[in-house]
Order: structure tokens, then sequence, then C-alpha cells
């Protein structure tokens, strides 16, 4: 089982979401709060994101992403985020 979202996993996590959106069309991604997530994570999440809604599949984080906030600011994700963003990265719509 891979646990860290980082560059030198991201082959290897991308096999995975694949795998499961091929016999899926809904998909938890359950991150643990303690699992480094990387800007490298960060894009193959919002590329798996895009890739579902691409294709009628839904792909939803099972927490907020809180503890790879910085990460999402960082890598310029938060900055003019849509409503819809902000629900998918951090289960709320708006930054207060």
């Amino acid at each position: 089982m891979l646990d860290d979202v980082v560059v030198k996993n991201v082959a290897a996590w991308r096999d995975l979401i694949l795998e499961a959106f091929s016999r899926n069309d809904r998909l938890r991604l359950d991150i643990a709060e303690a699992t480094p997530v990387d800007l490298c994570g960060v894009q193959l999440i919002e590329s798996a994101r895009r890739f579902a809604e691409s294709g009628g599949k839904t792909l939803v984080l099972e927490r907020p992403a809180e503890h790879f906030r910085n990460v999402l600011r960082d890598g310029g994700f938060i900055t003019g985020a849509s409503a819809e963003d902000l629900r998918f990265w951090f289960h709320q719509e708006n930054m207060s």
C-alpha cells in the first residue's frame, strides 16, 4: 500500500487511481493527516479530479486537505479558487 503522495510515488498512485476508476464511477481518496503530500502529489490529485469530471465520474477527498494547505497555497491552487475547488479541497464554500 502506498502512503506518501509525493513525486517518487506519483506513477504508482496514478496507476492505482486509474485502476479504481476502471471499476468505479466514484472514488474517495483517504489521505491521512500524517501523510506527506508534495506539489507533484497535489498535481496528481487535481489531474485525477479533472479526469474523473471529463468521464462523468467523481473524485472526492475523504477529509479536508488542511494538512497540506501550504502546498496548495504555494502551488497556486488556493488563489482565486472557485467555490467548487474549495469544496473539493477543504469541504467549504469560502476561505474564512
